[in-house]
């Protein structure tokens, strides 16, 4: 398995995967259907052309050259809000724990201490997504706040956590 920045040519893999595992939990913030809407090989060449904004990791299995993760760093550019960005994950449910979100979170870490310098991350979680949590605590993330509806799914508001790790003390 390796991770590496998500590439232009990848953008047909990555909208397979995103297929995927849409389809394979609820903790994600995509419904299966709204794919082809939001979401399209063409609209995904362009996840990294502004790297000092977003970046955007993939994690690749070696065997099959199969996209299995991808997370994302954003920021908003405004000088007020430069010191911070937004964190997300997900990860094939075939690959859970075998590390690959680790991996993925590390190097986010990395870029956003490393090029972007900025002191924080903040994530949203789905409240029930304990496996989740206990990840981003793992890697130092800590609750900073209820969400009293993060997602709806099936119709059912379902509460979140806001998290958040300092990079700089």
């Amino acid at each position: 398995m390796q991770i590496r920045l998500f590439d232009q040519t990848d953008s047909e893999d990555l909208f397979e995967y995103l297929n995927r595992v849409s389809i394979q939990t609820n903790n994600l913030g995509l419904e299966q259907q709204e794919l082809q809407s939001s979401f399209n090989p063409e609209k995904l060449k362009h996840l990294n052309d502004k790297l000092q904004a977003s970046i955007a990791f993939i994690a690749q299995d070696d065997r099959t050259t199969k996209i299995i993760g991808l997370a994302q760093i954003t920021r908003k550019l405004r000088i007020r809000y430069m010191n911070q960005a937004e964190f997300a994950i997900s990860v094939d449910k075939k690959y859970w724990s075998q590390h690959i979100g680790s991996k993925l979170i590390e190097a986010c870490v990395a870029w956003a201490t490393e090029k972007w310098n900025i002191e924080g991350i903040y994530l949203e979680v789905l409240s029930d997504n304990q496996r989740a949590i206990n990840l981003y605590k793992k890697y130092g993330f800590t609750i900073v706040g209820d969400l009293p509806i993060l997602l709806t799914i099936d119709g059912q508001n379902k509460p979140g956590k806001l998290m958040f790790k300092h990079l700089k003390k």
